[in-house]
């Protein structure tokens, strides 16, 4: 039994140490990394003191035990509730505090309120395992794209680590000798529940380790997707959802069509103020141009100054309409800069896409023309491609 708690005292440990590493060589954040690794670090004194008591551990030592227990329990939940964002109320934590003395006031009582003690216990312990199960549900479903059963799989070694202590209260229910005076001895029961605790342990360490992952590869998602500067969807994104659009058109016959935005004369503005404010304004008019699209429209910065907007089922009548509101909100916007509001234009290319197009390239070809033909015109306009072939 002892060479088991020196072997869970030392893989707990292992996981304090690698959570410190991962707070201060890796960015995660440092509070997060300093609680989660404080949690296993009193679990791991839990398990050595355990391992130094003897045959029977003395009373006071019991005590320092469970509230190292909880501690650990405590300071993992609080890592958790920091990583989401979520506030705990004070008094949960003052609860498990004042229920730890209640158990040792129970002690002192004699062995006739051991199944109170257990119980009590049980639910101490079992109480921060069960909002951290809760808080990591809920952060699982809203920010990463997890099914139920992926979910589920993250959190099962907290809900079988409740189940052991719930196990271990029914059996002294039923009138099992569970006292933890006796746990160094090695009873069957103690024996099989500290293996399960050991792999257990290890789990809840790789499910917490799965919810850093999970962030992470949503963040590289959100990056790999998204214009860093303005959040727009960025030029990848925009070419997979031509495709698609266009595979959708051949398949159904559904009219599509792209429009093309430059703003004009930027450079004065980057050459004036400075690129911070070009910044700005990139911004604003990202921002102009969301308040202005549909819900199925898709809108991207493809570079620089430029942006394009795919409109489904839209043709090029509706896209001429939707192109001159969008001009027009430009003109008429006050863009909130450093140097005080400013004002710029926008000009627009747009086409629809005809019987003859064999892939989207040749619709942004025949907008972007047309965007040429509105800088040259004059700019702050809107051209449509003149090409015209017989309707899909």
């Amino acid at each position: 039994m002892n060479i088991v708690m020196a072997s869970l005292a030392t893989q707990l440990l292992v996981y304090s140490a690698a959570w410190l590493l991962m707070g201060y060589g890796f960015q995660l954040k440092r509070k997060v990394a300093l609680l989660w690794a404080a949690g296993w670090f009193a679990g791991a004194c839990c398990s050595l003191l355990v391992y130094l008591s003897g045959p029977y551990i003395a009373v006071n030592i019991e005590l320092a035990i469970n509230l190292l227990l909880a501690c650990c329990f405590l300071l993992l939940r609080q890592g958790v509730d920091v990583y989401t964002g979520h506030t705990s109320p004070r008094w949960e934590f003052v609860g498990v505090l004042g229920g730890m003395l209640a158990v040792e006031m129970l002690r002192q009582l004699g062995a006739d309120w051991m199944l109170p003690r257990v119980g009590l216990f049980s639910l101490i312990v079992c109480w921060p395992l069960g909002a951290t199960v809760w808080q990591m549900f809920k952060f699982l479903r809203q920010h990463h794209q997890n099914t139920r059963r992926q979910i589920l799989l993250i959190v099962s070694p907290l809900l079988v680590t409740m189940a052991l202590f719930a196990i271990r209260f029914l059996l002294a229910a039923w009138g099992g000798s569970l006292d933890s005076m006796q746990f160094n001895q090695g009873t069957a029961f103690d024996l099989s529940v500290t293996l399960v605790l050991l792999v257990m342990l290890g789990s809840f360490n790789f499910s917490l380790a799965s919810l850093v992952l999970g962030e992470v590869i949503e963040r590289l998602r959100t990056l790999s997707h998204t214009d860093q500067l303005t959040g727009l969807a960025n030029r990848r994104v925009m070419m997979r959802r031509l495709d698609e659009e266009h595979a959708r058109c051949q398949r159904g016959g559904q009219r599509y069509s792209v429009i093309m935005l430059d703003l004009d004369y930027f450079k004065r503005v980057n050459d004036t103020h400075g690129h911070t404010v070009g910044d700005q304004v990139l911004q604003g008019v990202a921002q102009v141009f969301r308040n202005c699209q549909r819900a199925t429209d898709t809108l991207a910065r493809t570079g620089g100054e430029e942006f394009m907007l795919l409109l489904p089922m839209t043709d090029e009548a509706g896209a001429t309409v939707q192109a001159q509101r969008i001009c027009q909100a430009v003109r008429d916007a006050r863009l909130p800069s450093d140097v005080g509001p400013l004002s710029v234009t926008v000009s627009l290319g747009l086409a629809s896409v005809l019987a003859h197009d064999t892939s989207a390239n040749a619709v942004v070809t025949r907008a972007d023309a047309a965007l040429y033909q509105a800088k040259a015109a004059g700019r702050d306009r809107v051209v449509a491609s003149i090409e015209t072939d017989a309707h899909l």
